[in-house]
């Protein structure tokens, strides 16, 4: 067995063990993926790196008597249905200035600008 596998199994008996593979924990991860993604903090590579954690941990722990390379297969296909793509968000402009934002909201109160 490789060291990633073995790794992978150690860490579902951990999870298993403090309750942390409920559906309200993936629903958190997604989310939190997500708003990532959106702020610009998370790309494509560290999305792929994420699934493909949770890949291993799934396929270390296959159903016995299921055909591996279409449950991989399949497997990948539901991960990457769930995941945000970089590409998908939209870009962030800079927050800009509380005098910027003054101004967009009320342009005959902005300040004169320093000269």
């Amino acid at each position: 067995m490789d060291h990633e596998t073995e790794r992978a199994r150690e860490l579902h008996r951990t999870l298993e063990f403090i309750g942390l593979r409920a559906q309200a924990t993936t629903v958190g991860l997604l989310q939190l993926c997500a708003e990532l993604v959106n702020a610009g903090v998370l790309n494509d590579d560290a999305i792929e790196r994420i699934k493909q954690s949770i890949f291993r941990e799934i396929a270390a722990n296959q159903p016995r008597g299921y055909n591996r390379a279409e449950f991989e297969r399949t497997l990948k296909q539901r991960l990457d249905a769930i995941f945000p793509h970089a590409a998908d968000a939209e870009p962030r402009g800079r927050v800009g200035t509380v005098d910027e934002m003054e101004t967009s909201l009320d342009p005959e109160t902005a300040r004169p600008a320093d000269d």
